[in-house]
């Protein structure tokens, strides 16, 4: 089989992360494939597969730029001839749609990573170019209905497919955490609370930061990059956490900080799937959330969630966890190392498989 997948850009986010690697799996097990990106530079270089074939098309954003990525989209298109079309995020699935107007896509997938796609504007246009699909997607149940409930999705060719994780990376290793406390001087009886995603609105890391504010003790890390970095440290400064809070910055072996935490924090505003749930899970590590998106359908346990925008939940919470045993927070991290399997990339990767042989 041959498989074209279109992504609006392979940056750091989760989107990306989940395409690559539902890319390199394919190529594994091997098919033909290309991984095409709209705009902006690939920071993944090195952790593609060689197999899959990457093309960044340069997309300027003006109506020229657009046209040009357009032609040169359906060149690769009719130079490659695959047999499914499967475009992640907004502006790659409305771009894949409109290029079906002017070459032959046997078959075409769009997949959302989110429920919150920012304009009205952009589920009015998901709604008007819904014939161009065969199928779509989201990550979660919860941003599914919400897509259909909006006509954005036609109900009968709509489907939940949640992003694969690979348990085998993400697991359980003493020896990494050790390895990530003593780089940043945390030691081995400090409680680590951590937190993992892009420095941006939709993470919501000050709602984390003002529940934070509410421990008597212990550490608190961010591990990510994003536009807020700045503003974010100022808040910390102000708060006068400047001590206790480790901005640790973008990294990609994020499993070792996984192992590295007694806790992970998830304080979104707004999210997908919530990759860095079950990444957390996986690793064995006991996870708090708010109930943002698809998060309750990772986690799958209603006890360690907590309303969005509510820091005193979120501290109420943690403070909870923070109280426990060492043996039962072990008891939890066990469990939902158990839970984590539903997202295992191999077997999310049948289950596309499938979907790619019967659509």
């Amino acid at each position: 089989m041959r498989i074209t997948y279109f992504i609006t850009g392979l940056g750091l986010g989760g989107a990306e992360i989940a395409t690559i690697g539902l890319a390199n799996k394919m190529a594994e097990g091997g098919h033909g494939v290309q991984l095409v990106y709209l705009s902006g530079i690939n920071v993944h270089s090195g952790r593609v597969d060689p197999r899959v074939e990457v093309i960044g098309l340069g997309m300027k954003k003006t109506p020229v730029g657009f046209l040009q990525a357009l032609r040169k989209a359906r060149k690769i298109i009719r130079a490659f001839r695959p047999d499914i079309v499967h475009a992640h995020m907004f502006h790659a699935v409305l771009f894949a749609r409109l290029m079906r107007l002017g070459v032959k896509i046997p078959r075409l997938i769009g997949t959302e990573h989110t429920k919150n796609i920012e304009s009205k504007i952009r589920m009015f246009a998901y709604r008007v170019t819904d014939c161009l699909s065969d199928l779509n997607t989201n990550v979660s149940q919860e941003a599914l209905d919400y897509f259909v409930s909006k006509k954005a999705f036609g109900k009968r060719k709509s489907r939940a497919m949640y992003n694969g994780i690979d348990t085998k990376r993400f697991s359980p290793s003493r020896q990494a955490g050790d390895d990530v406390r003593k780089k940043y001087g945390i030691g081995c009886d400090e409680f680590l609370w951590l937190n993992a995603g892009r420095l941006a609105p939709a993470k919501d890391q000050l709602n984390l930061l003002l529940a934070f504010k509410q421990m008597e003790s212990g550490r608190l890390m961010i591990v990510g990059e994003g536009e807020l970095r700045e503003e974010l440290e100022r808040q910390i400064e102000t708060m006068d956490l400047s001590d206790r809070v480790v901005m640790a910055g973008a990294h990609f072996d994020v499993e070792n900080f996984y192992n590295a935490a007694d806790c992970f924090v998830l304080s979104s505003a707004w999210e997908g799937f919530g990759m860095v749930l079950a990444e957390a899970m996986a690793c064995g590590v006991p996870v708090i959330s708010t109930d943002a998106g698809g998060c309750a359908e990772v986690v799958q346990n209603r006890e360690f969630m907590v309303f969005v925008r509510r820091p005193d939940q979120l501290a109420e919470k943690m403070l909870y966890i923070r109280r426990m045993s060492r043996e039962e927070r072990a008891k939890i991290g066990e469990q939902n190392r158990s839970l984590s399997f539903r997202f295992d990339l191999d077997m999310i990767l049948k289950q596309w498989e499938e979907i790619y042989n019967t659509i």
